[in-house]
């Protein structure tokens, strides 16, 4: 039993990382046809969890705590180049819409704050260009994540700058404290949560944000590479 067990693991994980590949590929086709635009990645935050929506200013619409149908994610600016919902949720998520156990939720991905999620060319807050990722290089630099089931709601997923040791949102584990990111280069990765911290903030109840950590956090610490240093 406990080797079926590994084995459906690691088959969810390779399909995770299959389906945020595909996603990422779309993310790609879109600057491509955009001349080296990366997509809006815009936010409004009100109400708490239930009212922190994205805008039509983004890749992906909606709330995925609050979404009861896949209406969002096919009004999303990157749906025309991959008309398939399930790449959008992780094929081990089981979280339901509002946590009322009635309806599963349609997406559990979301896409870096960095990447464009302040749509105006003369803001440095975020990179708005392709070809601005430089520092970090592409390869380094995460697009989208496997945002945890107890944090996810709108379609960014915020990263604080190094010298700031909390998560605002934070990442999934539903993979044995594993997740998966994409990068700008189109790769995509499986990472462990590592810290004993990461590891209890993973286990808390409904909602899980604004969470400190200690300034040697091995997990935060990591994605603290993968942004770029403001101002840019």
């Amino acid at each position: 039993m406990p080797a079926l067990s590994k084995s459906k693991a690691k088959a969810t994980q390779i399909q995770c990382l299959s389906n945020y590949r595909q996603l990422n590929l779309a993310w790609l086709m879109y600057i491509d046809d955009a001349r080296d635009e990366l997509p809006p990645n815009e936010t409004i935050l009100s109400g708490g969890r239930t009212g922190a929506n994205a805008t039509a200013r983004t890749w992906v619409t909606g709330n995925a705590f609050t979404d009861t149908s896949p209406t969002n994610i096919q009004r999303g600016m990157l749906f025309p180049y991959n008309r398939s919902i399930p790449i959008y949720r992780c094929p081990s998520d089981r979280s339901t819409v509002r946590d009322e156990g009635r309806i599963r939720r349609f997406r559990s991905v979301s896409m870096s704050a960095y990447m464009n999620d302040t749509p105006n060319p003369a803001d440095r807050t975020c990179w708005h260009k392709l070809s601005q990722i430089i520092n970090p290089a592409p390869s380094l630099a995460f697009v989208f994540i496997d945002e945890h089931e107890n944090s996810i709601e709108n379609a960014r997923f915020v990263i604080t700058q190094p010298g700031d040791f909390r998560w605002i949102d934070f990442p999934g584990a539903r993979h044995n404290n594993g997740l998966t990111l994409s990068f700008a280069d189109g790769h995509a990765e499986a990472w462990k949560l590592q810290s004993v911290a990461s590891r209890r903030i993973a286990m808390m109840p409904p909602w899980i944000q604004n969470q400190t950590v200690r300034s040697d956090d091995f997990d935060l610490r990591r994605f603290h590479q993968s942004i770029p240093r403001i101002p840019l």
